[in-house]
């Protein structure tokens, strides 16, 4: 019934449109014997066209989106959109595009800015998140391979600039909304769209705002085992059976204002507000095996645990920018103000149940790891808990920063001059807590979890044991009222950081008359203090740790136009990327008795890359591209977890100076290397053909890529986040009014960033295994009928209901398989 009810709202949503159709009154007439030509415009070759001659342009090797070309695909974010580019990966959570990866980089790797403002990675300092992002701010993105120097130099894979809408872009009033409902089929959750943009502007000043909100009901149904044994023999140790209830939504508002001046300059404001809230209610039973046999086994007695949770993830991004663009005699100056905060902040409240011995007559059944099944005596409801605890994991990152940037630029006799400089002080709080750390307060007895029970949960997979939902809200609700709080973050997972940034840069670009030369360099320094703790006697005092370093930046890019239609280009570039504010904080866990430390490692040195890049690019015909790109990179330093020898007199009076005392935490290795390939094609036929199959075309792209690091224990590993092989494929047709794209992606196998084999004693990594993804996007113009801007749309993501697969060290080991299912999503688009 809720199915039939979505459709009737989006049936609903479609027609509106045909409400402002003007009324015509006509006389009786014969219609068959008028005939009318009415030329439809085509927004996805438009489109293409637009970012085609964007990166035809370009001083570098770079890809562009432009903001129509996101509406037509069926992009749930700026993330999805930016993994269509080549050589771009997606990484999901919960099936939702959240970071992306840069040729197979890890996601520190690459940083993000809006309108040229860098904005510090939310969750850490460093890592951008692209999740919050709409594509209602977005005029274009510009997804830069290969670095100049008036970039950010901590940008060893790539430089992402989403540059938003400017009032000055139409004339007079504009007005556009998005509208948009649907149904997330796994559970049957909601899914709203709204986005409004209105903008005005005349000779002397130009106004724009908007507005985004999208909304997501999701179930996420997991088996996450654990196993020992071999191929074809493992053993079960446990088995987690959770089951997550989200409803997750993004929001986005802004604006910008523009004072016109008379000398051909401008005065501006801008102001960018993102926000991603995810709610999160966790039902997870555990089961535990001792003893087990290969494969299959029965008669066993199983323990049970069960955590239960409504909790909340955070992200904000708030960017504030006045600025002036003005000629200063033959100069071109462009100098801005920002003010940042980022916010992110996790809290999950969990009640812990705790069981031994519960499960009796338990039997296995695991020959396909991926699905394992498991009986028992009755069913999870039939289970008693005799230990109760309350968990809370509770993590944060607040961060201010103050943003100067200066821009010249001038015309000479070469081409181009510019040099520029920037200035962030940033400061930087937060902490972390796991989900070891057991609250004091006793679990309230008038919160009977038991009461709070709910149905048996959504899945598609085998639940033989009962699996069943909570009422978590309310039995959260009732723990609060028994006097529970948040806790605090832990001492020895404090993070407080003060870091200043500063950089210049000159750059020439040589006019030729067969092309360009950009020739820059860039200098980056870096001031960075961060405050932990130390044992002096029986009392923590303090610890500062200081660290500044400075980079110098090279690079070279030459852009030579074989004839009006082929481009060569080769790139030498240079950058670096700063340890995450987690790894390089002083805070720490100190253990006198066993000379060791458990934290962030404030000496980590900086990572240090070089390298190039080799384009042919062929513009082969209108709105149509192929490309090849090669490319390589040697990186130093390379950060990851390890265990480090340190002077254990830094954290403790009982040491005396030079004594090693382990540190577990983050270590720099060595030797890595990263190379590749990408090719890329876009090609329509109605170049070549008239009629009906004149409106398909193709737009494809391929990227292999291979790496290679040595982490600080000698182990050797693949850069984590890289794939060797990524494809995307999209088929689309458009004539008549009407487009429709079809689009497969396929990522390969990847090392998970965030756990490594040295760390948990393992001779390889944890990787997620490959990915595929098909989804639909359809559009109808409805311009002739209603005299306005209008389209109606339905997206459908996620078609073959893929689930996705983490294993341990071999894709026969699976540690965690996730479901969410299909996705679909119909409205309208209008504009005037």
């Amino acid at each position: 019934m809720k199915l039939i009810s979505i459709l009737f709202k989006c049936s609903f949503l479609l027609a509106l449109p045909f409400l402002f159709v003007e009324t015509v009154t006509a006389q009786e007439s014969d219609i068959s014997d008028i005939e009318e030509v009415i030329v439809i415009g085509k927004t996805i070759k438009e489109s293409q066209q637009a970012a085609i001659e964007a990166k035809r342009t370009a001083p570098n090797v770079a890809d562009i989106i432009s903001a129509d070309a996101i509406g037509r695909f069926p992009d749930q974010n700026l993330a999805d959109a930016l993994g269509r580019l080549p050589g771009i990966s997606i990484e999901r959570d919960q099936g939702q595009a959240r970071y992306v990866s840069f040729r197979g980089t890890p996601k520190r790797y690459t940083t993000t800015a809006f309108n040229g403002i860098s904005i510090p990675g939310v969750e850490n300092g460093r890592i951008p998140r692209f999740d919050a992002y709409p594509a209602v701010i977005t005029s274009q993105v510009v997804a830069n391979k290969a670095i100049t120097a008036d970039m950010p130099g901590e940008s060893i894979s790539g430089y992402i600039n989403v540059k938003t809408f400017k009032p000055s872009e139409i004339d007079g009033w504009s007005v556009s909304f998005e509208l948009g409902m649907g149904e997330q089929d796994l559970g049957g959750g909601d899914i709203e769209k709204e986005n409004l943009r209105v903008s005005y502007s005349n000779d002397s000043f130009g106004v724009v705002v908007y507005g985004s909100h999208n909304m997501r009901e999701q179930i996420t149904d997991n088996r996450e085992p654990t196993y020992a044994g071999a191929d074809g023999a493992l053993i079960p140790s446990r088995i987690d059976y959770r089951n997550y209830k989200l409803e997750r939504e993004d929001e986005a508002f802004g604006g910008t204002i523009e004072m016109y001046l008379e000398n051909g300059g401008r005065v501006h404001f801008t102001s960018l507000n993102t926000q991603f809230l995810d709610k999160e209610q966790r039902n997870d039973f555990r089961v535990y095996i001792s003893g087990g046999t290969p494969q299959t086994g029965s008669g066993f007695t199983g323990s049970s645990r069960r955590l239960l949770e409504y909790g909340t993830y955070t992200n904000k991004t708030e960017v504030n920018t006045l600025g002036i663009d003005i000629p200063v005699g033959e100069w071109d100056l462009e100098a801005s103000i920002s003010k940042i905060d980022t916010t992110f902040d996790t809290f999950l409240p969990l009640p812990y149940l705790i069981g031994g011995g519960q499960l009796t007559n338990l039997s296995y059944d695991i020959s396909d790891p991926q699905a394992p099944i498991v009986n028992f005596d009755g069913t999870f409801a039939d289970v008693g808990y005799p230990v109760q605890l309350l968990v809370d994991a509770v993590g944060g990152l607040y961060t201010e920063t103050n943003q100067i940037k200066v821009d010249l630029s001038r015309e000479n006799s070469r081409g181009q001059l510019k040099f520029g400089f920037k200035y962030d002080d940033r400061e930087a709080s937060g902490g972390g807590a796991t989900l070891a750390t057991v609250i004091d307060d006793p679990y309230p007895t008038e919160c009977v979890v038991n009461d709070y029970a709910q149905d048996l949960w959504h899945t598609d997979m085998d639940n033989s044991v009962g699996g069943y939902y909570t009422d978590n809200p309310a039995l959260r609700a009732c723990i609060e009222a028994s006097g529970a709080t948040r806790s605090d973050f832990p001492e020895e997972e404090t993070i407080t950081i003060e870091e200043t940034l500063f950089s210049a840069y000159i750059m020439q670009t040589f006019d030729m008359e067969w092309g360009t030369i950009n020739a820059g360099l860039r200098i980056e320094d870096t001031e960075y203090e961060t405050i932990g703790n130390k044992l002096v006697g029986t009392v923590t005092e303090p610890l500062v740790v200081k660290s500044s370093y400075t980079n110098i930046l090279p690079s070279f890019h030459v852009n030579y136009d074989l004839n009006e239609e082929q481009k060569l280009r080769f790139s030498l570039s240079s950058g670096i990327s700063r340890p995450s504010y987690i790894e390089a904080r002083a805070a720490s866990s100190i253990s006198e008795i066993g000379t060791t430390i458990t934290g962030g490692n404030p000496f980590l040195d900086e990572e240090e890359s070089w390298g190039i890049d080799a384009a042919f690019e062929w513009y082969f015909d209108e709105a149509s591209l192929f490309s090849l790109t090669v490319f390589h990179r040697e990186i130093d330093n390379v950060i990851s977890e390890s265990n480090e020898k340190v002077d254990g007199s830094i954290y403790s009076d009982t040491a005396v100076p030079g004594e090693l005392w382990d540190l577990s935490a983050f270590g720099n290795g060595k030797d890595g290397q990263l190379q590749g390939i990408e090719i890329a094609l876009i090609a329509r036929l109605d170049n070549y053909i008239e009629g009906f199959f004149s409106g398909f075309g193709i737009e494809t792209n391929l990227a292999l890529i291979d790496s290679e690091y040595t982490t600080p224990e000698g182990l050797k590993f693949n850069l984590p986040g890289q794939s060797d092989t990524n494809y995307s494929l999209s088929l689309f047709y458009e004539d008549y009014g009407f487009s429709a794209r079809l689009t497969y992606r396929y990522r390969d196998r990847w090392l998970d960033e965030t756990e490594t084999g040295a760390v948990f004693g393992l001779d390889s990594g944890v990787y997620w295994a490959h990915q595929m993804r098909l989804d639909a996007a359809l559009r109808y113009d409805l311009e002739e009928l209603t005299g306005y801007q209008a389209s109606i749309f339905l997206d459908v993501n996620n078609i073959t209901d893929e689930a996705d697969v983490r294993y341990s060290g071999h894709e026969w080991n699976p540690n965690q398989v996730e479901a969410y299912g299909r996705r679909m999503l119909g409205g309208i688009r209008f504009a005037f």
